[in-house]
């Protein structure tokens, strides 16, 4: 089979997943990254000597396609798996939420409220069947489950997290595949989710992928927005950049749906109008490096009306930040459509007021155990999945012929991950080479 020029627009590691694939492939790779650095949501920040995650990615149990990867670029050696306990701070009061003993002792919803939770936790763990949810709203089938106590004490602060304002228009089949994923990590139901991190993030992943590409013929070009995708005949021949006009067989869009509309040629009105319906949030998110760690928990869901997060990530607790002579490392994420007055905060504000929330969090922090702040921020981050999205959701194969699209809404019902982004990347990189 002939060798195609292909053309990636985005340097993410789905972009990144791409061109590995074809170029082991033998096929002529060119990736368009227009930030100078690659990675997407996935790239590093620099904390002191040392490269950590801009967010808060972990690694689940049954991310196959993201640990497959890894192993097969020779980097299972500095995998590492450890359990990740989580807490939930409710109105003044730290409560262990890791295990069925844990959730039996949560005194903010009476005991028949955590019985109910429990065993529809159970039940998510066994279910592998979504579509007979579809078309409810998590909100709808959490309360039909687990009673309106127990959502609005637990739930709802954890959906209003990650959705904002849109929280009660989120599926079902989202929610409960998110739970679902969680709990495979566990080895059994009385014992903590086991998370793995990389050695040096996700960072090592990237810088392995970019430099076999490199090393094998393909061309990476950093700070090179693509600006147009030039249609020839129904075929996707062409990307432009700037003024110039790079030819193409195939063209691979590894970017944000609504930036990818932008791009698209005027033929493509419709499947234009198809993407652009899709409503996203953004994130706002401030890593803190803190010369203590604040708590023994991975992860903090925090339901108090004194603060305006509702939830942190104590990173350094899955990774042992400090073996290796770093702080602790806190994610406060903050989800949010981008019109809102908290995504234009300045940052120095931002901090200030997580700091003050902090203190109330742990008695014992001290604001001198601060040694960095970083506040980093994407647009185009969570997509708004109501009921029956899986009509929604763009195909890989675009109606723009040579055209494939990987984005995130086509996981759905799962969420967002470095895992299911790698699959799609490798799906796409098979019907490339197929063609």
């Amino acid at each position: 089979m002939a060798a195609k020029r292909v053309i990636i627009i985005g340097g993410g590691v789905s972009g990144l997943t791409v061109a590995y694939e074809l170029t082991k492939r033998g096929h002529q790779v060119v990736l368009l990254e227009r930030e100078p650095v690659l990675g997407g949501m996935a790239r590093s920040v620099q904390v002191g000597e040392r490269y950590i995650e801009r967010y808060y990615h972990f690694i689940c149990g049954p991310d196959k396609h993201l640990i497959g990867l890894i192993t097969e670029l020779g980097l299972d050696g500095r995998l590492h798996w450890r359990p990740g306990h989580t807490s939930y701070y409710v109105q003044g009061h730290m409560y262990p939420f890791t295990t069925p003993l844990d959730l039996l002792g949560f005194s903010p919803v009476s005991l028949s409220a955590r019985l109910r939770f429990a065993r529809h936790a159970a039940r998510c763990r066994r279910m592998t069947d979504w579509e007979d949810i579809e078309h409810l709203t998590a909100e709808q089938w959490l309360i039909a489950n687990i009673g309106a106590e127990a959502y609005e004490t637990i739930w709802r602060p954890l959906l209003q997290v990650k959705f904002s304002r849109y929280y009660d228009q989120i599926s079902a089949p989202w929610l409960w595949h998110r739970l679902h994923r969680y709990s495979q990590s566990r080895r059994s139901l009385w014992r903590p989710e086991r998370f793995g991190y990389l050695e040096g993030g996700s960072k090592t992943l990237l810088d392995a992928l970019a430099d076999y590409i490199q090393i094998h013929g393909g061309t990476i070009h950093c700070s090179s927005p693509a600006t147009t995708i030039i249609e020839g005949q129904g075929q996707a021949l062409a990307v432009g950049i700037g003024s110039e006009q790079w030819d193409a067989d195939v063209v691979v869009s590894a970017i944000p749906l609504p930036e990818l509309a932008r791009l698209l040629p005027e033929s493509a009105a419709d499947y234009r109008q198809q993407i652009g319906s899709i409503d996203f949030v953004a994130v706002r998110c401030a890593l803190l490096a803190l010369e203590d760690n604040l708590t023994d928990s991975f992860w903090v869901n925090v339901n108090d009306r004194r603060i305006f997060f509702n939830g942190l990530i104590e990173y350094s607790n899955l990774n042992p930040w400090r073996q290796y002579g770093g702080a602790g490392i806190i994610y406060v994420p903050l989800y949010m459509p981008a019109d809102e007055e908290l995504f234009v905060w300045p940052q120095e504000e931002l901090i200030e007021s997580i700091i003050g929330c902090l203190e109330i969090i742990s008695p014992e922090f001290d604001r001198s155990w601060m040694r960095e702040a970083i506040v980093t921020q994407d647009l185009h981050v969570q997509a708004i999945c109501p009921p029956g999205f899986s009509q929604r959701k763009p195909n890989l194969a675009a109606p723009v012929s040579g055209l494939y699209v990987i984005d995130s809404t086509q996981l759905y019902p799962s969420d967002r991950c470095l895992s299911g982004m790698i699959g799609l990347a490798q799906t796409v990189s098979q019907m490339i080479d197929s063609e």
